[in-house]
């Protein structure tokens, strides 16, 4: 597949010059760093990655937003004080499995004072029927999931709005991609903020400035959000909600 891309990209843009490229995530970042003196050998690269990277490619800048998977977590707990378990909900698939692997890390503080249950990889109806059944005093903790444990490719927004409103428990995430759509809410990734941040280095790269001047950035992009609506679906005390939030 990456040489097929690269061969399409190759002649796509073979009469044009290409000013900057903008990679977004580890995929797009890892095919730029392994192919860029076939394809961009002299173009500089603002990048996005979720995590820190190995080695910063040459000729480039960009923004470093770390996932504070935590972070959601202990907004739950605050908000929900006699939360005694948490049920973590991932897919089967490759970036399912990272996420998780992630969540497992960063999660693992709050045991043993919370029981932790990773509902990874199951079909769909298997986890329509655990999340239907809950016990009292939990909550969910939505990943992602891009595929089931049956093989079935799904949208991992659309995924997520179907398990907050068959989950007998509040259920919380990472990202503001899915606010408005039954979450209660978390430590939520702005994407608006991430992709100004990466539009501005841009700028500057366009601007003259060569890319290798510029530091990398890590703007805190995770504010604390919750829906009003959702707090007052689950009875959850709008007093318990921290200063600095922001209430939707």
């Amino acid at each position: 597949y990456q040489a097929a891309f690269s061969d399409f990209l190759r002649v796509k843009y073979k009469e044009e010059r290409i000013d900057l490229v903008i990679a977004i995530q580890s995929a797009a970042i890892d095919f730029i760093t392994e192919r860029r003196s076939e394809l961009f050998a002299d173009t500089p690269v603002v990048f996005l990655s979720l995590s820190p990277l190995g080695r910063r490619p040459a000729n480039s800048t960009g923004v470093i937003a770390e996932l504070d998977l935590a972070a959601t977590l202990a907004l739950a707990v605050a908000l929900q004080p006699d939360i005694r378990h948490v049920f973590v909900v991932s897919g089967a698939g490759v970036p399912d499995r990272t996420y998780e692997r992630l969540a497992r890390a960063q999660l693992r503080p709050f045991e043993p004072r919370l029981t932790i249950t990773y509902l990874s990889g199951l079909t769909t109806k298997d986890l329509e029927t655990r999340l239907a059944t809950l016990p009292e005093h939990s909550v969910v903790y939505y990943l992602v999931v891009y595929q089931d444990g049956a093989g079935h490719d799904l949208s991992p927004m659309a995924f997520g709005e179907r398990v907050a409103a068959i989950a007998r428990a509040p259920t919380y995430t990472w990202s503001d991609a899915l606010m408005s759509l039954g979450i209660v809410g978390g430590s939520l990734l702005d994407r608006q903020a991430m992709m100004e941040a990466v539009g501005q280095l841009g700028v500057r790269v366009l601007r003259g400035e060569r890319a290798d001047s510029i530091p990398t950035s890590s703007p805190n992009l995770n504010p604390s959000q919750v829906d009003w609506r959702q707090l007052r679906r689950w009875g959850i005390d709008e007093a318990r909600v921290s200063s600095g939030t922001l209430v939707m």
